[in-house]
């Protein structure tokens, strides 16, 4: 078998992959559609945590498992373009749907779009991405070091 060079940019998706294939995609549809079906409730009332903006908290936490989704459905796909720029096309699909998902939202009775809501989706998306690339980086260095 041909060893192929890796860019240390890029994610070896052999080694990530599971041996036994999880419908990843259907699981992030299924969570999108489900983010779009709360975001549509009017008036939607969150459990209280007892401090101010924690809206933000379940917005950052919301976006952080989808962005988790779509790293594993990209990651999982056929396609190698996806597979080798899983990370930015990540980031660039969960933040353009927040933005999205706020914009719903200003239809909505009760409901608004909230640039600060936006900013939790999106660092929950981006947070997720970055611990990815930091989790590569460092598996990268030490099967480098071997």
């Amino acid at each position: 078998m041909e060893k192929r060079p890796t860019n240390k940019n890029t994610i070896n998706a052999e080694k990530l992959v599971p041996k036994r294939k999880i419908p990843y995609i259907w699981l992030t549809l299924v969570y999108a559609v489900i983010i779009l079906i709360a975001s549509s409730i009017p008036d939607l009332k969150t459990p209280q945590l007892g401090f101010e903006n924690q809206d933000k908290l379940y917005h950052f936490i919301e976006y952080s498992i989808f962005s988790v989704l779509l790293f594993f459905t990209l990651l999982n796909s056929g396609k190698t373009f996806l597979r080798k720029n899983v990370l930015l096309i990540s980031l660039l699909i969960g933040a353009s749907f927040g933005i999205l998902d706020e914009l719903h939202q200003k239809f909505i009775p009760g409901r608004q779009a909230d640039i600060l809501d936006f900013t939790a989706d999106f660092v929950g998306v981006a947070l997720i991405q970055v611990c990815f690339w930091i989790y590569h980086r460092r598996k990268s260095r030490v099967h480098s070091n071997k």
